[in-house]
């Protein structure tokens, strides 16, 4: 999937956990780049899965 599209959403969800949450010893940047991975990888699981169900619907 094209997670070009996602960027906005998943830098914006990143930004606003980012200001919420504080990791010790970590840096408010590497803290940015985290929540923005672990925003890409649900993200893409989720649209993954969801891709899965409505090809399996229309096979039927």
């Amino acid at each position: 999937m094209n997670t070009d599209l996602w960027q906005p959403l998943v830098k914006e969800l990143a930004s606003k956990v980012n200001h919420i949450v504080n990791i010790p010893f970590v840096s408010e940047e590497q803290e940015q780049k985290f929540f923005e991975m672990i925003f890409l990888l649900v993200l893409d699981t989720l649209l993954s899965q969801l891709d899965k169900d409505i090809k399996q619907r229309l096979d039927m």
